[in-house]
């Protein structure tokens, strides 16, 4: 059974307990560590040890942060001194572990996280670190590096700069989405379909995400903030009706298939493929 606050309070008055934060405390005379104040930070704010916090745990860093860092949601309410909390929605379940005894965000997302903290060189030996000791892996660090990233998301930039070099294959497309998408399609031992592919269609000149030309399959992605406004949707469905009467096949596949589905993506195009090819 707990203890009121009455009994509470007369262990910190009578100096046998340190009040660290509301609601954690330790024995008084028993030394500080980093990771003990991480705990006590993680449990006052109801949060999870992130960024430089959790890098460090998991030996991606060598020293703790000077302000250990902690994400937690928007709705939590925190206010600590020498804490740095991140606001977020996008904290998924998957993206969680512990690590002795902490709640923590993954090496993958860690490592993702990290660009808006860190240099290009100091997140490419974190990330190569993580992959040394097999903490994540290059395709898991894209993949969510892909479903994170929008607009205005800090350090996007970096991070992508550091996975480029990972695999090149990141660099050329003009989509990240396009770039998901394309990599399904080569996991699955799919054809190689061009990019960007040139159609002219009744005077009017379109540009396809992938395409299988000889085949006339077209297939698009549709990402979170796809065509925006009422023109542009309406355009885009004569574009589709244009590139369907000139005997195109077009598939059309969104994020969240994307990401979620990937062999589901794969199975589509392959059986396009194969009508196509009758």
């Amino acid at each position: 059974m707990g203890m009121s606050p009455h009994q509470i309070d007369r262990r910190v008055r009578a100096g046998r307990w340190e009040r660290l934060r509301p609601g954690i405390y330790r024995i008084t005379g028993v030394p500080r560590t980093d990771h003990g104040d991480l705990l006590g930070a993680v449990l006052a704010v109801g949060g999870t040890a992130s960024h430089r916090s959790a890098a460090w745990l998991a030996g991606l860093v060598d020293d703790p942060p000077g302000v250990h860092e902690i994400t937690a949601d928007r709705r939590a309410s925190a206010r600590r001194h020498r804490l740095r909390v991140h606001r977020t929605d996008d904290l998924a379940s998957s993206d969680r572990c512990t690590v002795d005894g902490i709640a923590a965000t993954n090496a993958t997302r860690t490592c993702v996280d990290l660009g808006a903290m860190l240099t290009r060189t100091e997140l490419e030996h974190a990330v190569h670190r993580a992959l040394h000791l097999r903490l994540t892996h290059v395709d898991r660090l894209i993949r969510r590096f892909l479903q994170l990233a929008r607009p205005g998301r800090t350090g996007c930039r970096t991070t992508r700069a550091v996975l480029v070099r990972l695999d090149p294959a990141l660099a050329p497309a003009e989509s990240d989405l396009e770039t998901l998408l394309l990599k399904v399609l080569h996991e699955h031992g799919l054809p190689e379909p061009a990019r960007q592919h040139r159609v002219t269609v009744d005077g009017r000149t379109f540009r396809i995400d992938l395409a299988y030309p000889a085949l006339r399959l077209a297939i698009e992605s549709d990402g979170f903030a796809f065509h925006g406004d009422r023109s542009a949707f309406e355009s885009d469905r004569e574009r589709q009706n244009l590139l369907v009467l000139a005997g195109w096949t077009v598939l059309r596949f969104t994020w969240r298939q994307i990401c979620s589905q990937p062999a589901w993506v794969a199975e589509q195009v392959r059986r396009a493929i194969a009508r196509a090819a009758t």
